[in-house]
């Protein structure tokens, strides 16, 4: 595979690999829900939605606890980065191994690992024993245990659908995403004034369980496993060197990685705007982070229907200035009614970015290098609890309305630089 695009070419740039790069009359039958016809990806499909149902449940009330013994934005901004630091650390270690080993076991031992540090926190709140540094030292723990589950998730996809349905197999996918966040926050939400948030923490280990029974239904894969000759660092330096090598590859990590950073913290210090910025509790602050799902779920589902889409570029460019508008708009917003509408334009536009973004990489990779980029690319799961450090603190010194919009504003800038200095972008198909 080669990387050889010139800057600006006079033609509509097509990704590396050819697989999506022509549409045939039966690429042109795929609908909305092709994918799902796949039994494989089914049971991918399922487990996605009670993993990440459990996930969104327990980041808020998780969020909701930690607000509620400290009263910081940046306990807050603490807590989410210990998720991402191993992330950040040893995203591509997680991905070298997923190229190495059977996708379906390393999900499968990684989710029961993260369910059991789910459960001890859970004993300890029921104890009366919980403090903030557990709760680090969790998310921490948890984020070590997402190294193997999330380029493991994400490469797997790639093997279990043809390549005419990749996008619509990973915009499905990054729908089941976005539905978890529009119903887990709110369920949460409501549970938490009834059965409180130990009782919330025990049902998201009652997920974990239920996604693990999923996976194991898929094949082990063995026959799919790279049989490499080369150690786990060394298959890390080849995809180093991958990337330095393609700048289309490197372009498009970076304008998924913008975004996150500077865009994406919002979701994690929803808490101080429900409560500092709206006045509202624990259910308004359900309803607020269902109505960035809901959007996200219009989002990915929109993509989803568009098969196999051409001028991709373009939609990218498009979503991204969306999202950075629509943030902006929510930053300044003191009007809970408003703040409920505008963030379903902001998931919308946010999930249609990152499923496009991650349709074009996934791609655009060789298979064989696929886990390890996958890996690179999970480090946009690292950057939005690490970029809620300093925007929570910027929060705390000034405010959370100066931070998200400051935050909101540095990203329409950087798709609006994209698209002037890189005008090849709007070209890619």
């Amino acid at each position: 595979m080669k990387d050889k695009q010139p800057e600006e070419p006079q033609q509509p740039l097509p990704l590396e690999q050819p697989s999506l790069d022509v549409t045939t009359s039966e690429q042109a039958r795929i609908t909305t829900f092709t994918s799902l016809r796949n039994r494989n990806f089914r049971w991918l499909a399922l487990s996605t939605l009670c993993f990440f149902g459990g996930l969104q449940m327990q980041v808020m009330a998780r969020g909701w606890l930690v607000y509620e013994m400290t009263g910081s934005p940046l306990a807050l901004g603490m807590v989410s980065a210990a998720f991402g630091v191993p992330l950040l650390l040893f995203s591509l270690y997680g991905g070298a191994i997923a190229d190495r080993v059977p996708k379906r076991n390393l999900i499968m031992f990684s989710q029961i690992a993260n369910g059991s540090f789910t459960l001890i926190i859970a004993v300890l709140i029921t104890t009366g024993y919980i403090e903030l540094w557990h709760l680090i030292a969790a998310a921490a723990a948890s984020g070590v245990t997402f190294i193997f589950i999330a380029p493991g998730r994400m490469a797997l996809i790639p093997e279990l659908v043809a390549p005419r349905e990749l996008l619509n197999a990973i915009a499905l996918n990054s729908s089941g995403t976005n539905l978890t966040r529009v119903i887990a926050p709110a369920i949460a939400g409501g549970l938490m004034a009834i059965i409180g948030i130990a009782g919330v923490y025990y049902l998201v280990v009652f997920f974990y369980i239920v996604s693990i029974a999923f996976v194991s239904q898929l094949p082990a894969g063995e026959a799919a496993v790279q049989r490499v000759k080369v150690s786990v660092w060394a298959g890390i330096a080849e995809g180093v060197r991958y990337l330095r090598h393609s700048q289309l590859m490197t372009l498009l990590l970076m304008m998924a990685f913008v975004p996150i950073v500077f865009g994406m913290p919002y979701h994690n210090l929803m808490p101080v705007f429900a409560v500092d910025v709206l006045g509202v509790g624990e259910t308004g602050l359900g309803l607020l982070m269902s109505m960035t799902g809901i959007g996200a779920l219009m989002g990915s589902l929109g993509v989803a229907s568009l098969g196999d889409f051409k001028r991709k570029g373009l939609l990218l460019l498009a979503l991204g200035l969306v999202f950075g508008i629509a943030l902006a708009v929510f930053g300044i917003s003191h009007i809970y009614a408003l703040s409920l509408c505008i963030l379903i334009v902001v998931g919308l536009a946010n999930a249609g970015y990152m499923t496009v973004n991650n349709t074009m990489i996934q791609s655009s990779v060789p298979h064989e290098m696929r886990g390890r980029i996958m890996a690179i690319f999970m480090v946009t799961f690292a950057l939005m609890p690490l970029g809620t450090l300093p925007i929570g603190a910027v929060a705390e010194a000034v405010g959370p309305t100066f931070a998200i919009t400051g935050g909101a504003l540095i990203v329409l800038l950087f798709i609006m630089a994209i698209a002037i200095v890189r005008p090849s972008v709007r070209r890619l198909e």
